[in-house]
């Protein structure tokens, strides 16, 4: 059996600042998994078997400058991670696609969404962070803990409590695990993530995204009440209302693949989505 880190097909492709890795299950029409920060694509190595069970091949890439992806040049906004998504779609010949995107993820793909929706046949926003300005601002000020490499190891002890403490309560000792090295693995002191995430806007283009949208709200997320603001300004969206935490897809993703399965089958009722 494969371990989280050797889960599914793993390879490189080109993105807007080199190498993006990634990870892909199944075969079928073409369903994107983008992560959290500071996570990489790891967090979907239990869901994505699921999901390829049901006829979808899912990829899932590292955000650049997470995982195993190339950092990008200078700090970049929401904007760029969803031009670099631009070029993976590219690179793996893959004309349009669903994309369900976690937190950051989920600002990536409606980005994307809204600037390509020839692109985008279909769209799931998994606790989509929808801050006020005052809101943003407050984030952008809050200090950005690193947990740099330190003599005797101390920092991964210092992740781990910092994590506990925030972290959703349902997170096994397994999941933290994971965090604590997914944080590590590429540079944690440069967390482009969060900053981009902050200083973003998503106001600005909800009118512009087409696609058919789900939004998944879970009551233990820390902005589970930002789904009923998104659904005020977008009344057309589907929404699932989840009684899970922060790490539904990683701890109990049954949860999460049957809270969009309907959604994802209304789709396939749909023009079906090809590579070119």
């Amino acid at each position: 059996m494969n371990s989280a880190w050797t889960s599914g097909r793993r390879r490189y492709v080109d993105g807007l600042w080199g190498q993006v890795h990634l990870r892909e299950w199944g075969s079928g029409r073409p369903l994107f998994l983008l992560h959290q920060t500071p996570w990489s694509g790891v967090q979907f190595h239990r869901l994505a078997p699921l999901l390829a069970q049901t006829g979808w091949r899912i990829i899932a890439p590292d955000t650049p400058g997470y995982g195993l992806s190339d950092r990008p040049s200078a700090p970049p906004a929401i904007d760029d991670y969803a031009d670099n998504l631009a070029v993976v779609f590219d690179s793996l010949d893959v004309s349009d696609a669903v994309i369900a995107g976690h937190h950051t993820g989920a600002l990536i793909a409606a980005a994307f969404a809204a600037a390509r929706p020839d692109r985008t046949s279909g769209l799931i926003l998994d606790n989509p962070p929808f801050y006020t300005a005052a809101e943003r601002a407050q984030r952008l000020a809050l200090p950005h803990h690193a947990h740099a490499p330190e003599e005797g190891g101390g920092h991964f002890t210092s992740r781990w409590r910092f994590m506990r403490g925030m972290a959703d309560p349902n997170l096994s000792v397994a999941g933290l695990h994971l965090a604590i090295i997914a944080h590590h693995v590429n540079d944690a002191g440069a967390d482009h993530g969060h900053a981009a995430a902050y200083a973003w806007d998503m106001a600005d283009i909800l009118d512009a995204i087409v696609a058919p949208t789900l939004v998944l709200s879970s009551r233990g997320d820390p902005v589970h009440a930002h789904g009923a603001r998104l659904l005020k300004r977008r009344p057309d969206w589907r929404e699932r209302d989840l009684v899970t935490g922060t790490a539904t897809a990683l701890e109990t993703p049954e949860r999460w693949r049957e809270a969009v399965l309907p959604f994802l089958t209304s789709l396939s009722a749909a023009t079906p989505t090809s590579a070119r």
